[in-house]
């Protein structure tokens, strides 16, 4: 059975960060574009897709990585997608990390969800230095989706929650996902 696994957290937990380093690590990696709307990366070796847009494959530079690069339309192709690809996915962000979304992936694979954290004040410190324009409402608006998540009886078996709060974290999480795959 495919493992499908979505990662999530707030804005600035370091999910992009996570990915990058995660792709890193494996050699094999080409653009594909597996259904319209939908752009990933694929790795044989791992027989595995990550879905987004991630540099050198994709342009573009800065936090807009990964499913955030992705159209506002893209999660009804993503369904047909996951429905019935075969192979692993591996997603992070926003765009696809919601409850109908994950729902689906729980029914059509083995589904791991990884919910990062970080202290408050690391956070805050995170988003100036990227001088991030998020506003209190949007950064509400996701820990209200994350707390629907996290009370979600369906998804509960499947979360995981770390926290990402420096490198020896990230470090942990990154072997979580090599395990995974």
């Amino acid at each position: 059975m495919k493992t499908i696994v979505g990662v999530g957290g707030m804005p600035g937990t370091g999910k992009t960060t996570l990915m990058s380093k995660f792709i890193n690590q494996v050699e094999d990696w080409r653009a594909e574009k597996p259904v319209d709307l939908l752009d990933s990366i694929y790795s044989p070796a791992l027989d595995l897709f990550v879905l987004g847009k991630y540099q050198p494959w994709y342009e573009g530079t800065g936090y807009a990585q990964g499913t955030d690069r992705l159209s506002m339309a893209v999660q009804p192709n993503a369904i047909e997608f996951v429905r019935h690809t075969k192979s692993n996915v591996l997603f992070e962000g926003d765009r696809l990390f919601t409850q109908s979304f994950l729902e689906l992936c729980s029914v059509v694979g083995e589904l791991k969800i990884l919910i990062l954290g970080t202290d408050k004040r690391i956070l805050q410190q995170r988003y100036e230095e990227r001088s991030s324009t998020q506003s209190e409402q949007f950064i509400r608006s996701r820990e209200t989706k994350l707390s629907n998540l996290g009370t979600n009886f369906d998804l509960m078996p499947f979360i995981e929650y770390h926290n990402n709060d420096n490198l020896d974290d990230q470090k942990k999480i990154l072997e979580r996902l090599g395990e995974m795959f």
